[in-house]
C-alpha cells in the first residue's frame, strides 16, 4: 500500500532516508536537508513548500516492502521534480525487492502528479547509475546529460563594459536565448514548445534567492549569467554561452563570480563553493571554467515524464457540435501502480 507521509511513518523515512538517493541534485548542494525535514514541513501533499512525500509499507509473498518517494512542485509552473527515492539501487546487489520499490513508488508519482494537475515529472541521477533502468521502465526518458563543476577557492570578477543587471523586461531576450542554443528535443522535454512556461526557470527550489546579469552590447541581448545564492553553496547558471567565442564565455563567468563577491552579497556566501552545470551540448563552456579553477564535481542525467497530454475528441455533428476536451496518460495505464 503507498499512502502519503503522516506521523506514523517518521520512523520509517527517519531509517530509510540514510539509504536512499537524491535526486535534484541542485537542492542538495545549495539546500541540504534530510527528506524527514521535508517531509515535516507539508501537513499534506503539495501544501505549503509544494512537497509531497509517499509511502510504501506492505508484504508480498511473505517479503516486506519499504520505501519512500519525495516531489517538489517548481513554483507557478506545471511541473515537479523527484528530491528522494528510498532504498538507493545497487550495482553489486542483485535486490529485487528495491527495484519493485522503485517501479511501484515511480508509477505512483506519476499518477499523483497528474491527479494534481502537473504536465512533467523531472530526475536527475548519476550517469551510468543503476536506477535508469528503472526511470525508464517507469516511462521516464533520458534528455539530456550534464558535468557539474566546482569551485572551491575563491576567485574575483571584475566590471566590463556591456553588462548589466537583469530586470523583469529580460523574461522574452532570456527565452529567445534559451530558444536558439537549445536542441529541439531539451526544449520539448522541459515543456519550452508548449508555451506555457515562459522564460527559462532557473532557481525553481529558491526562486527569490538569486540575481542576474545579461550581457548588451550594441542593444541587443546575447548571454546572461545568474546566481543563486544556496544555505551551502552558490549555483551558477549561464545562458547563450554555446553560441558564444571563447573569451566572451570568459566574460561572462567573470560576472557571474562577481556577484558573488560584491558588497551586496552576504559575506557569508562569498566563501562558499560555486558549482556550474554544462549540458553536454554547451560546447567550449568547460574549457573556459578550468581557467578559471573549477574542476568536475559529478556526471549526471537528467530524465522527464510527461504525465498527461490533451486530447481533443469532436463528438460526431449529429450529436453535437461541442468539442471534448479530455485529459489523458501519456502512457498506458497498465504502467501505472495498481
Amino acid at each position: 500500500m503507498i499512502r502519503p507521509f503522516g506521523l506514523n511513518d517518521v520512523w520509517l523515512v527517519r531509517r530509510l532516508q540514510r539509504s536512499g538517493m537524491p535526486m535534484a541534485i541542485e537542492h542538495m548542494l545549495t539546500h541540504p536537508r534530510d527528506p524527514l525535514w521535508t517531509a515535516m514541513t507539508a501537513p499534506w501533499p503539495w501544501a505549503g513548500s509544494g512537497v509531497a512525500t509517499f509511502v510504501l509499507d506492505e508484504v508480498v509473498a511473505g517479503h516486506q516492502l519499504c520505501g519512500f518517494a519525495q516531489l517538489m512542485q517548481r513554483a507557478a509552473r506545471p511541473e515537479a521534480d523527484l528530491l528522494h527515492l528510498a532504498p538507493a539501487l545497487s550495482a553489486e546487489v542483485d535486490d529485487a525487492g528495491a527495484v519493485i520499490v522503485w517501479s511501484r513508488l515511480l508509477n505512483y508519482c506519476t499518477m499523483a502528479s497528474a491527479n494534481h494537475g502537473l504536465q512533467r515529472i523531472f530526475a536527475s541521477i548519476p550517469d551510468g547509475a543503476p536506477g535508469q533502468t528503472s526511470l525508464r521502465d517507469a516511462g521516464f526518458s533520458l534528455y539530456t546529460r550534464e558535468t557539474i563543476y566546482r569551485l572551491a577557492g575563491r576567485n574575483e570578477g571584475s566590471s566590463q563594459a556591456g553588462f548589466r543587471q537583469q530586470g523583469p523586461g529580460d523574461g522574452w531576450a532570456l527565452q529567445r536565448l534559451y530558444a536558439r542554443n537549445t536542441p529541439r528535443l531539451v526544449q520539448q522535454a522541459e515543456g519550452a514548445l508548449t508555451g506555457e512556461v515562459g522564460s527559462p526557470v532557473f532557481s525553481w527550489w529558491e526562486p527569490d534567492s538569486w540575481q542576474g546579469v545579461v550581457w548588451e552590447p550594441a542593444g541587443e541581448v546575447r548571454g546572461a549569467v545568474q546566481v543563486h545564492f544556496g544555505r551551502a553553496g552558490n549555483w551558477m547558471r549561464l545562458w547563450g554561452a554555446a553560441g558564444m567565442a571563447v573569451r566572451e564565455v570568459r566574460a561572462l563567468i567573470e560576472q557571474g563570480l562577481r556577484l558573488i563577491t560584491s558588497e551586496r552579497t552576504q559575506k557569508a556566501r562569498r566563501t562558499l563553493p560555486v558549482y556550474v552545470t554544462v549540458r553536454d551540448y554547451e560546447m567550449g563552456v568547460s574549457g573556459a571554467l578550468s581557467g578559471f579553477g573549477f574542476a568536475p564535481y559529478l556526471e549526471r542525467s537528467r530524465f522527464v515524464r510527461h504525465t498527461t497530454s490533451p486530447v481533443r475528441d469532436p463528438l460526431p455533428v449529429s450529436r453535437s457540435t461541442v468539442e471534448v476536451r479530455q485529459e489523458v496518460p501519456a502512457r498506458s495505464q497498465s504502467q501505472w501502480c495498481k
